[in-house]
């Protein structure tokens, strides 16, 4: 199947979420949401936290039509930098990597008219 072809089944806002999850995925802060967390790495992860979500997940349910809306976009995305701040110290690495990330995402939004009335 052609690539236009593919594109026609998308929904409206499909272009637009799929260039801000790029976006997020290519900063240089995004490293350790770009996975799902590593049960070998952090044994006691998903004991803490119960409702995991990554970067690779949202592209995935993005391609499967999950996100209607760019709130349900923004309901996963919230839930990367949340999860990270509940699980790991307010100063670690990576708390200052999602408060990075979850900035420049407000930056990215802005720029879509279409979506000003999201906070």
């Amino acid at each position: 199947m052609d690539e236009l072809a593919r594109q026609s089944h998308h929904g409206p806002n499909y272009k637009q979420l799929l260039h801000l999850l790029n976006d997020l995925q290519d900063h240089q802060s995004s490293w350790p949401f770009r996975q799902p967390v590593s049960e070998d790495d952090v044994a006691d992860y998903y004991e803490v936290i119960k409702e995991p979500m990554d970067l690779s997940t949202m592209e995935a349910r993005l391609e499967a039509e999950q996100y209607m809306t760019p709130e349900d976009f923004l309901k996963d995305a919230r839930l990367i930098f949340d999860n990270c701040r509940q699980f790991n110290g307010e100063n670690s690495l990576y708390v200052k990597c999602a408060n990075k990330l979850e900035k420049y995402m407000w930056r990215q939004i802005r720029k879509i008219s279409e979506w000003s009335h999201l906070q």
